[in-house]
């Protein structure tokens, strides 16, 4: 009976450790919070601070690019983060900046028309949108249709269990796992050229806040990469007129700016040393014709 115990004990032992040593390797090589979504954190932390400045601008991470969100400009302060918050994102990140910035005039919501077409992508819309944002009283100014998806999408107990966010946040290994298993169980719907249903809901949320806040709300295109999938924008503007969006779009599709592909890291972000020598102008650009408010 002895040896049947000890054999027991040291087999549960070895099992422990075994299961100890093989976390350790996982978590040691696993992203912190600061390496997954760490840009997410910083906008919503900053955004808590008051800025003093008129104006703000939000948007995706070429946005970020331009106008990087550890710097503000002389009248601007910089919020833009990534795609992946989607237009619900930006709206609860506006709502808290606007909260706690009362002084605000303007704001400036400047994303690649692509951006737009994020209708909450299970790739990365746990990791930057759920986990970041949906949490806390956050949830209640969320349009129901918008957390029945996210329910449908990753289940009740992951998007609202704070210690199984956390612990997949700081795990990139497990993080990745739970997923790829949730991307097998579900369609990835993307909507490149037109204006999603998300984007939708939110952008009328945003023009609503910021007319109760007494708030101007202009959208902006980021510049793009000339070729060919960034161009043949005829549903994207005919998005804008069907959803009464053209007071705070404008001349949005004319307004792109197109620059080379070789510009270019990927097919949307810029290089460092092409931002280094042409940011002024790409920025003058953007903001050409939009003159932001004076303190």
């Amino acid at each position: 009976m002895k040896t049947f115990l000890k054999k027991s004990m040291l087999i549960i032992l070895t099992s422990t450790t075994s299961i100890l040593i093989v976390y350790a390797v996982m978590f040691a090589s696993s992203a912190r919070v600061t390496g997954l979504a760490g840009e997410v954190f910083y906008c919503i932390e900053k955004a808590e601070y008051t800025s003093g400045l008129p104006a703000v601008i939000l948007g995706d991470s070429v946005c970020n690019q331009l106008w990087p969100q550890k710097e503000d400009s002389e009248n601007i302060t910089h919020l833009g983060c990534n795609q992946a918050i989607s237009a619900a994102g930006t709206y609860l990140l506006l709502k808290n900046y606007l909260e706690h910035n009362p002084q605000t005039k303007a704001v400036f919501y400047i994303v690649r028309p692509a951006s737009l077409g994020n209708d909450l992508y299970l790739n990365y819309t746990y990791q930057y949108f759920v986990i970041p944002f949906m949490n806390g009283d956050n949830v209640n100014f969320l349009d129901d249709e918008t957390t029945e998806k996210i329910y449908n999408n990753y289940g009740k107990i992951f998007v609202e269990n704070g210690y199984i966010k956390n612990f997949l946040l700081n795990n990139n290994f497990f993080m990745k796992l739970y997923v790829d298993y949730v991307r097998t169980h579900k369609e990835e719907t993307t909507y490149f050229h037109q204006i999603s249903r998300t984007s939708v809901i939110y952008l009328n949320k945003l023009r609503k806040l910021c007319s109760e806040h007494n708030v101007i709300l202009r959208v902006i295109p980021c510049p793009l990469s000339d070729i060919s999938q960034n161009h043949g924008w005829e549903n994207f503007s005919r998005d804008i007129q069907a959803y009464g969006f053209s007071d705070i779009f404008g001349d949005f599709v004319q307004r792109i700016h197109y620059y080379p592909e070789e510009w270019f890291r990927d097919t949307s972000h810029f290089k460092q040393e092409i931002l280094e020598e042409y940011g002024d102008g790409m920025r003058a650009k953007v903001m050409e014709g939009i003159n932001p408010p004076a303190e």
